[in-house]
């Protein structure tokens, strides 16, 4: 990796992220690395000397997105330098390169080094977060990496490394950061459920003893697991969070289809069966607990029949939410050799699961009117409870702090 040249301080830097929260974490770690060097940070990307991309690139959407940006930095800051790192930097980083000779790209893999890169003396003990910025709540990235055999995503040759947080700096981070303000901490990572981090008698510990520790701690707090494939949720996990207020009654399981037949073609390695028993164990043990899903619609080899499979499954699920999206295909991805389906059903099917997130949504609130639940302050007049539901709130509450809320 190639040191780049050093710039002088004070450095005015902007940050814009594309992603998931593990993008969002390494933004807000890299912005703090950068302020230890001599950074600034800056709202306004034309007021900026460094402009900072933090890509995302799990669907094509994700893609165009980050490319127009960086296109527009370029027409608005002509004299800044325009640093592009993240999933799409790793995946195409010719494709960005080829916007202009003024556009740098960086690797996930060469992340860790950029502020050295970019000619930044980093304080060696910045390596977590102490406050996370203009937010109630704070994310604490504590594994990354992914070896899935899923057929349509990218995510496994932009982010195969796996790593974990070691527990003892988690726990440094998520006591700082609680200190700080933050009322919530979110637990982030590519495939969260395959934490192993090393603990301070040097053992191995996964999500749940990781989770134990944490409740552990003092203060008035909580944390929120950010998404959880349904194999990597294991009772001690659900038996932990049912016994605390400190673990939020909110579970994201990514489903992507309800159809055995599409999961196999997509590369997914269990069953509906495996699916609906984790949230019936879920519901069993959590009965007011939020249980949201990521669902993809128009995978190729999805027939009519297997998505209307899919939306009665779900319904029956009753599940709480769902993050509804069409398939888009990635190059290199095995997935984009099949023939695509007809955009026009892509639309049409998405369109019906957001229908039936709305109506599932809906439902849920439905069964907690009257009821009072602790929420999370936003500052802005609103709030979060622990099983996702958005509610009002005096404008006049801090920001970050937990408040019982009639809904």
């Amino acid at each position: 990796m190639a040191f780049g040249r050093a710039v002088p301080a004070p450095v005015k830097v902007s940050f814009q992220t594309f992603g998931c929260k593990a993008n969002q974490y390494d933004t807000e770690l890299l912005r703090a690395r950068l302020e230890s060097g001599g950074g600034v940070s800056v709202d306004d990307h034309r007021e900026a000397d460094l402009c900072l991309v933090n890509s995302c690139s799990v669907t094509a959407k994700a893609d165009q997105e980050c490319r127009q940006f960086v296109r527009r930095l370029l027409r608005e800051n002509p004299k800044a330098r325009v640093v592009v790192t993240g999933c799409y930097a790793s995946h195409a980083p010719e494709s960005l390169r080829s916007l202009s000779p003024r556009v740098e790209v960086y690797s996930n893999k060469e992340k860790e080094g950029l502020p050295a890169c970019l000619g930044f003396e980093v304080a060696p003990e910045v390596w977590g977060l102490s406050r996370f910025a203009h937010r109630a709540r704070a994310f604490v990235k504590i594994q990354d990496g992914c070896k899935a055999p899923c057929r349509y995503c990218i995510i496994p040759q932009t982010r195969p490394d796996y790593w974990s947080k070691p527990v003892d700096h988690v726990l440094k981070e998520v006591r700082t950061l609680v200190d700080a303000g933050h009322g919530e901490i979110v637990f982030t990572g590519i495939r969260l459920g395959l934490y192993r981090g090393r603990s301070p008698e040097g053992k191995s510990e996964g999500l749940a003893a990781l989770l134990a520790r944490v409740v552990a701690l003092s203060g008035r707090f909580r944390v929120r697991l950010s998404s959880l494939e349904v194999t990597e949720i294991p009772d001690e996990l659900i038996h932990l969070a049912a016994g605390t207020d400190k673990v939020c009654a909110h579970f994201h399981i990514p489903l992507q289809s309800a159809d055995d037949g599409v999961l196999k073609d997509m590369g997914r390695w269990y069953r509906f069966a495996d699916y609906e028993d984790r949230v019936r164990t879920v519901r069993r043990f959590l009965p007011d607990a939020a249980v949201t899903a990521d669902v993809l619609t128009g995978f190729p080899t999805e027939s009519e029949a297997a998505f209307e499979t899919t939306l009665g499954r779900i319904e029956g699920l009753n599940l709480t939410g769902l993050h509804a999206f069409p398939y888009s295909p990635r190059p290199g991805t095995p997935a984009a050799e099949l023939e695509p389906l007809d955009r026009a059903i892509l639309q049409k099917r998405t369109r019906r699961l957001i229908s039936l997130s709305e109506s599932l949504t809906a439902r849920f609130r439905d069964r907690f009117r009257g009821t009072t639940r602790t929420a999370l302050a936003e500052g802005t007049g609103e709030g979060w409870t622990d099983n996702y539901l958005r509610v009002s709130l005096p404008a006049e509450v801090p920001a970050g702090t937990l408040v019982p809320s009639t809904l």
